[in-house]
């Protein structure tokens, strides 16, 4: 059984990059749990953070490991959709 939620890849994504908008997504999943949230100003937050575009690592023979872009974007994906869900009502 695969465990990985992100599978490293030669090419892909920049492992750190990809840490830091998770951090990121973490930080607005914290904010939009909260009883007194500010749905408009969350919901600001999270059109940057799907706007960040994330770089690269060079692939090929001597290339560098990173994340799949594939699992990443996937990931993002259902963390933007429980950070939705939480705000549903607010």
């Amino acid at each position: 059984m695969n465990t990985e939620v992100l599978r490293s890849v030669k090419g892909g994504y920049d492992k750190n990059a990809v840490i830091d908008k998770l951090e990121n997504y973490g930080i607005l999943m914290n904010m939009a749990e909260a009883p007194d949230a500010d749905a408009a100003k969350i919901r600001a937050e999270l059109d940057k953070l799907r706007q960040t575009q994330l770089p690269c690592v060079k692939g090929g023979f001597f290339g560098k490991i990173g994340f799949s872009a594939e699992d990443t974007d996937k990931y993002f994906s259902q963390l933007e959709e429980k950070i939705m869900s939480a705000l549903e009502g607010k």
